[in-house]
């Protein structure tokens, strides 16, 4: 049969027995609607922790030199931020405060760090230029205590001058610093804290390893450590734990569904059965009965799950939850499979019958 003509016959089959094709729309449409609003809120709060993970915040670690022990150089920052598990590191001297060395009044004090090693894994340059060693930049915050129209002058501490040079916005998660100024540290300066961002979450427990093999303190009492690993640990615990109960639940629904669509095309089949019979009896191949009942069930699953798809939607809208548009893909075409599959055996069924026997059958 011409592929032209079947379409036509699938058409008018499914037009003239309308009630098994709604009833196969309706379970296709309530696997989607049940996929998406339990498993898919399920996948959008793991996408939403991943999120959480990968934030610079809960990426980065923290090595504090409690003994001044001098073991943040310049040289150590730079072997850390070379690693391949780190996406930035840098050091900062202890904060003071400074004030405006082009004011009588020096204006209001604002707090000033000292960053060893790259600037730019601190802060992003609004105005001006990246300062060279005791030269410093200045947050819009800082500029307007000191009394600066401009991010330009001097900031003062003591008799110590920093030209002040440009302008910055801290970048995550150095947001603590956008109150103040950051200024490039001398070659032979040493910091008292080390700041490290590895390049996601599950590289956080190496990344800890690393930069403590790599900073060598004398003495573990000698440095204090505030790192993200166990969290990290723990989220991913959770994220796993997630995914595990999607997937149980998913193939659950789909299961269930699968069986009872099943069940529909089989009744339908032996419905049709005298049906049937007469096609075979009038030359339809075996391969032409089972395209038949595949694509029946198919033009009626798709029906189903686009109705499903737009109900489920709707109601996450209105929940404020947005599942992720893989996860919508993926649960159309599963939702599919599973109704194709389990039409397979009525299929096979309704063309490996006997045609004069069926035809016999009262």
């Amino acid at each position: 049969m011409k592929p032209k003509m079947l379409l036509h016959e699938v058409w008018v089959s499914t037009r003239t027995r309308i009630v098994p094709a709604l009833m196969v729309a309706v379970l296709c449409a309530s696997m989607c609607v049940t996929t998406l609003l339990t498993v898919g809120r399920t996948a959008s709060a793991e996408a939403d922790m991943m999120a959480r993970m990968e934030q610079a915040g809960s990426l980065e670690l923290v090595v504090s030199d409690i003994k001044k022990n001098d073991l943040f150089s310049a040289s150590v920052v730079s072997v850390v931020a070379a690693l391949d598990v780190v996406e930035r590191a840098v050091g900062f001297t202890t904060a003071r405060d400074v004030r405006s060395g082009t004011l009588p009044d020096g204006g209001t004090q604002v707090p000033a760090w000292g960053v060893v090693g790259d600037i730019s894994a601190v802060v992003t340059l609004t105005a001006g230029r990246f300062p060279l060693p005791g030269e410093a930049l200045v947050s819009a915050a800082a500029m307007s205590s000191l009394g600066h129209d401009h991010p330009t002058g001097y900031a003062m501490q003591g008799a110590q001058e920093y030209p002040i040079v440009g302008a910055f916005s801290a970048r995550e998660p150095f947001t603590n610093m956008a109150t103040g100024i950051v200024i490039a540290a001398q070659p032979d300066a040493t910091a008292s804290t080390l700041h490290v961002i590895a390049r996601n979450a599950a590289s956080v427990a190496i990344v800890q390893q690393l930069t403590l093999a790599i900073v060598a303190a004398p003495k573990l009492e000698d440095i204090t450590v505030k790192s993200a690993a166990a969290l990290a640990t723990l989220q991913g615990e959770i994220v796993n734990d997630l995914g595990l109960f999607g997937r149980q639940l998913l193939l659950l629904v789909l299961g269930a569904g699968a069986i009872l669509t099943g069940v529909v095309v089989l009744a339908d089949v032996l419905l049709r059965r005298s049906d049937l019979g007469r096609r075979r009896a009038l030359g339809a191949t075996r391969q032409t009965l089972i395209t038949l009942v595949m694509l029946r069930t198919l033009i009626a699953a798709l029906s189903g799950v686009a109705l499903g798809v737009v109900a489920s939607l709707t109601r996450l809208a209105t929940w404020n939850v947005s599942v992720p548009l893989p996860f919508i893909a993926g649960t159309v075409i599963l939702t599919l499979l599973a109704a194709l599959i389990a039409a397979i055996g009525p299929a096979v069924i309704a063309a490996t019958r006997d045609p004069v026997t069926v035809l016999r059958t009262p």
